[in-house]
């Protein structure tokens, strides 16, 4: 059947809502530390695709200022996964209670029985708190930090002394300063000696002054001059933000970064299924972690498919999604449009049905919509009886 440019509207219209991005509420996640002796509370969010499957596991990025960063970055990986430029992760906001024992490495005199903790604290989150986090929640084994001022000094920390930990450090503003800029001086004389590939990590810094600008112009020198091989790093600069401004940008740039060449469809080059999964399987290489798709990744490289005049690809690869997730309200309402953009009326109301019936089950926040395309599904279907 010729491609109407109704359908397409209206199909264009449904993308705009499943497009629709809310930030997700949270939950609290406890536990007790032997290892830093203390209770902890942490703020959890789960991808919106989380109930769609009993298995699909997601990354972690954990929040290492969740008091005051938590419900931004949550909400920013809720947007820019929702249009597959970064994957869906489980975001978890931790707070240390003394942040300038728990974010440095070593001790400052003036600040001797106060600093110096950061190695006990990432043993604490490798050792005790991930697993704990595992056992409730479908956890893949891919952990990315970000942090801000002195945490962004502890994810810089991370990146450059626990690779072997994390896979990926965001750094916004960090503190490099701390201890006569010791950071910077054991990067300068570390070694590479690797077995995997190294972390990514991003690092950017506002309109500072003083010791701060001193110190990111340093670790830049260090890093341009490091082999490759050495740290696979991406750095920039926010002449506009302040201090306290810069985290929203910072962390959305960082994401961007750290997942760069994640997104398979940038912008209207579309692909086939096979097209997605040989490009998924070639970035696995890259970073060294298998990113099988996601909710979201059918859904938007489907819908695409279809607006670009390849109908039959999109119908695949949502087909293939609700294979993998069928659970999803939005997976099955979208494949609902692709078959009535084809004229296949009777297909489209089933998906629809399906959809409707998820939707109603999990509460979907998409379920007006739902609801008023399975209508116009039942009146079509009805009209050619």
């Amino acid at each position: 059947m010729p491609f109407s440019y109704l359908k397409l509207t209206q199909a264009l219209t449904c993308l705009l809502f499943l497009f629709t991005v809310s930030i997700q509420a949270s939950e609290l996640f406890t536990m007790q530390s032997k290892l830093i002796d203390e209770g902890i509370t942490a703020r959890v969010a789960l991808p919106e695709s989380y109930g769609h499957s009993d298995s699909f596991e997601y990354p972690v990025l954990l929040v290492m200022d969740g008091s005051t960063q938590f419900e931004h970055i949550a909400g920013n990986v809720n947007f820019l996964s929702t249009f597959s430029i970064v994957p869906e992760m489980i975001v978890v906001g931790v707070s240390a209670r003394n942040r300038l024992k728990r974010f440095t490495h070593t001790k400052m005199e003036a600040y001797a029985e106060r600093s110096g903790g950061a190695e006990q604290y990432t043993r604490f989150l490798r050792d005790e708190f991930l697993p704990e986090l595992e056992k409730k929640y479908r956890v893949a084994p891919y952990t990315v930090v970000t942090g801000h001022s002195l945490s962004g000094l502890y994810t810089s920390y991370l990146a450059t002394h626990h690779s072997d930990f994390i896979n990926a450090a965001i750094s916004v503003s960090p503190s490099l300063w701390w201890d006569d800029f010791v950071l910077i001086k054991e990067l300068k004389t570390a070694t590479q000696n690797r077995e995997t590939l190294p972390s990514r990590w991003f690092i950017s810094m506002a309109n500072e002054p003083n010791e701060m600008a001193e110190s990111f112009e340093r670790v830049l020198e260090v890093l341009k001059s490091m082999p490759e091989s050495q740290l696979d790093w991406e750095s920039k600069r926010f002449p506009n933000e302040t201090h306290d401004s810069t985290p929203l940008i910072g962390n959305v740039e960082g994401l961007k970064s750290i997942f760069r060449g994640f997104n398979a469809v940038p912008n209207i080059e579309i692909k086939s299924l096979k097209q997605l999964q040989e490009h998924y399987s070639a970035y696995a290489k890259t970073v060294g972690h298998n990113f099988p798709m996601s909710v979201h990744q059918y859904n938007v490289y489907g819908l695409k498919a279809a607006y670009e005049d390849k109908l039959e690809w999109g119908v695949e690869i949502l087909a293939k999604g609700v294979e993998v997730f069928d659970q999803s309200e939005i997976l099955w309402d979208s494949l609902a449009t692709l078959y009535s953009m084809n004229d296949d009326n009777e297909n489209a109301l089933k998906a629809s049905n399906k959809a409707i019936k998820l939707a109603r089950e999990h509460g979907s926040k998409y379920i007006s919509e739902i609801e008023a395309q399975n209508a116009d599904l039942e009146a079509a279907v009805k009209s050619i009886d």
